[in-house]
């Protein structure tokens, strides 16, 4: 898996990733199970994935859940 892959996401995540002031999970605010997105970074074992039609949404996954559409050239 590589930057500037299409993937399609089959998992949704309850949680953004990200936490409030108080310490809390914040939920999240897009489904992205089933949508298409690109990956455009990788940190570790979690891979970026933008999703352009949720306005640029950026959400880190790991590669268990999605799966490559097509490989960038």
């Amino acid at each position: 898996m590589n930057v500037g892959d299409l993937v399609r996401c089959i998992w949704q995540p309850e949680f953004s990733g990200h936490w409030d002031r108080d310490g809390d999970a914040i939920l999240m605010k897009h489904t992205i199970k089933n949508e298409f997105g690109l990956i455009i970074g990788r940190q570790g074992l979690r891979y970026g994935i933008m999703f352009p039609q949720l306005n640029g949404y950026i959400h880190w996954l790991f590669a268990n859940a999605f799966e490559v559409i097509n490989e960038a050239g």
